[in-house]
């Protein structure tokens, strides 16, 4: 029901004319065909490569620049412009009062060129041929060096032969500036270009501060053109001291600095606005639609996650929305609609939409309003639409309710097998509350989910408190497990593999009052959790061992125990294969004959499996169909997983086993509807057997 509610308009914001048009200024060549090209250092080659004759419009004008030039050179500077060519930023400079300046390059012919332009409007402005790596200047001689794209000229490759010329290069400046002189380099900063800048000038002492110079980049937008970072380091000399701390620092937005502690740092940031870039203008272009694109927006003081942002492209002629945002409730982001593509897929046609941004929020963070979010986010969405999108387009902003719900954090711990998790309590705009465990390696999946209810306190009168309602299962696959158990007479020892936070040895433990529940896990930590937060309380009919459970069940075989079911609901730590649940070990032929010699002749192994690969699937079931006989698969619809009741007698009709499990899901439901006073059906009978299938 939580999946289909209705989407609401929760204002609009105004497109920019701009996104009208075209970006012209490249080659299509130029941009990736898949985002996998985004990492390529190959693609980064040919991309540098092929900016043309045009390559200095890359880097802005003086009017673009200015604004972070003159924070790091002063009027009295005697300033060098390295590798001047004919661009007019000295002369620019010189125009508003800085006058001490010499432009050197190793072009004669551009040397006289620029001396007779410049020879009445700039008369003591200098011009000489020189190559930068060997000079003829005095040491010390200037306080500034000024660099607009000359080192992304001479620097084309990491090649030891290319390096060794940038480091005679750095090794002139150095010696020609001043102590606290300032070498201030325009660039685009490729990525062996920025290793090299990181590595070189710590490592002699000079600190190191990258900008940003957004008005560049904003320029070329509005020309149609395409908009790539320009960045513009300010490589500041200092005197040399033994044990010098490398000091590297961040301005991206604004005045705002951000002091880093190690190159990677700074390496990883260039890199990403570069990618965002090139994934905005694909985007524009709509070249890579359906791909289903994610950004993160991250806090520009802190560092964390704000915002993750999906692309959802669902171009259809009946779409009446050409693009929209939705914002997703606190902690609904797990739900298949919200996290899954081909829910996000699906919500972009319930919402008409050819182009949706699915919004998701982050823990930690504080939203106080939807109409906040929509001031916060709307600059930045916008940098996403279509480019064919009408200048008069009002985008709508769509979300669930009234509301961003609430999350609240109330517990962090650290597992030695899945890492840091957190329990939280998250509620909806309807009032209903779910407490869930999450591991933050694994972020898009609820580990674990119980509901909240509230209830009088019966210590404080007319209070009301949160209770556990263990009425409530919040995973569809474990209802189905359960169903399974009412194909065998008084099952009276049962075993659950992997216990969670414990949602389902409760729910078992609480309304199948005829059985003895084994539990096993593996994470002590975990165990801990469910006792604390989700309500496990073991006693005589529940048990629990902290124990491998591969070694759990070969000792049980090796001691002759039995059960009327042994039930795998524990996930696997290796993603790499496709195989989330269960790990391979579980479903290999020698281990599955050591669980069968644990069933009693009428028991029942009741698998969870979740597997990506239809091939891996495939020959999953062919194995487990070794050792069991009779394998009937039923699929949950709308997620990954597949529920196997595997036994060992002889496989019958498939009509016989369809009226066994007909009869045994009537049964349990008519006794959980029962036991829980309920008068709606707690299994679907009927579309449980639609999915169903003997294999």
């Amino acid at each position: 029901a939580r999946k289909s509610r209705i989407l609401k308009f929760r204002g609009l914001i105004a497109s920019k004319s701009h996104f009208q048009q075209y970006l012209r200024c490249i080659s299509m060549s130029l941009l990736p065909k898949t985002k996998d090209e985004f990492s390529s250092k190959e693609y980064w080659n040919t991309f540098f490569s092929k900016r043309g004759a045009k390559a200095f419009e890359w880097y802005g004008e003086y009017a673009e620049l200015c604004g972070i030039l003159h924070k790091y050179i002063r009027p009295n500077d005697k300033i060098l412009v390295a590798g001047c060519g004919n661009s007019t930023i000295s002369a620019d400079l010189y125009k508003v009062g800085i006058k001490d300046i010499i432009n050197a390059d190793i072009s004669e012919i551009v040397i006289k060129q620029m001396e007779e332009k410049y020879r009445d409007s700039c008369p003591d402005m200098k011009w000489l041929k020189m190559d930068l790596t060997a000079s003829s200047f005095e040491d010390g001689e200037f306080s500034c060096v000024l660099d607009k794209g000359t080192l992304d000229a001479l620097m084309t490759d990491d090649s030891q032969q290319v390096v060794e010329l940038i480091d005679k290069y750095f090794s002139e400046i150095n010696r020609i500036l001043r102590i606290g002189g300032r070498y201030v380099c325009i660039s685009l900063l490729q990525e062996h270009i920025i290793a090299h800048v990181v590595r070189w000038f710590p490592a002699n002492g000079w600190m190191v501060r990258v900008c940003r110079c957004e008005d560049a980049e904003q320029s070329q937008r509005e020309e149609g053109k395409f908009s790539f970072p320009v960045f513009v380091m300010i490589c500041t000399k200092f005197k040399q001291m033994p044990g010098f701390k490398a000091i590297l620092e961040l301005q991206l937005q604004g005045d705002t600095v951000q002091r880093v502690t190690n190159p990677d740092q700074v390496k990883d940031t260039v890199r990403e606005l570069q990618q965002y870039a090139l994934l905005r203008h694909n985007l524009h272009s709509q070249r890579i639609a359906g791909e289903n694109m994610s950004v993160e927006l991250v806090d520009s003081l802190s560092g964390n996650k704000r915002f993750i942002l999906h692309v959802v492209d669902c171009p259809k002629k009946s779409s009446k929305l050409k693009f929209a945002v939705f914002i997703v409730p606190h902690g609904r982001e797990q739900e298949w609609m919200f996290g899954n593509p081909a829910g996000r897929e699906k919500l972009a046609e319930s919402a008409s939409a050819s182009r949706l941004i699915v919004v998701h929020l982050c823990r930690d963070q504080t939203y106080t309003s939807l109409s906040s979010i929509q001031d916060e986010l709307s600059t930045k969405v916008m940098e996403l639409a279509p480019s064919r999108l009408p200048s008069n387009t009002k985008v709508p902003f769509l979300s669930v309710g009234e509301d961003l719900g609430s999350r609240e954090i109330r517990h962090r711990g650290e597992s030695q097998f899945s890492g840091p998790f957190v329990i939280e309590d998250v509620g909806s705009s309807e009032g209903t509350k779910f407490r869930r465990l999450i591991f933050l390696n694994n972020q898009n999946v609820v580990q674990s989910e119980a509901k909240l209810i509230l209830v009088k306190d019966k210590k404080k009168k007319g209070n009301m408190k949160l209770k556990l309602d263990h009425s409530y299962l919040a995973c569809e696959h474990h209802l189905s497990m359960i169903g399974g158990l009412g194909v065998i007479e008084e099952p009276s020892q049962v075993l659950l593999v992997g216990l969670g936070g414990g949602p389902l040895a409760t729910y078992m433990h609480r309304y199948f009052t005829n059985i003895t529940l084994t539990c096993v896990d593996l994470d002590p930590a975990i165990v801990t959790v469910a006792k604390n937060w989700f309500g496990f309380s073991p006693d005589s009919r529940l048990k629990v061992e902290v124990e491998d459970g591969l070694l759990y069940i070969c000792k049980a075989a090796e001691e002759a125990l039995k059960f009327k079911a042994i039930m795998f609901d524990v996930d696997s730590k290796d993603s790499s294969i496709g195989l989330s649940c269960p790990p391979k070990a579980f479903i290999e032929k020698q281990f599955l004959e050591k669980v069968a010699s644990c069933l009693s002749l009428e028991g029942i192994l009741i698998i969870n499996l979740v597997c990506r690969d239809e091939k891996l699937k495939s020959s999953i079931v062919a194995e487990v169909k070794n050792v069991f006989p009779s394998v009937v698969c039923q699929q949950i619809p709308e997620e990954v997983n597949n529920i196997l009741f595997c036994r060992l007698n002889d496989p019958k009709s498939t009509n016989e086993v369809m009226d066994c499990f007909e009869r045994a899901l009537t049964f349990t439901n008519t006794s959980l509807k029962h036991k829980q006073g309920s008068k709606e059906d707690i299994i679907d009978v009927k579309e449980s057997m639609k999915n169903l299938s003997l294999l």
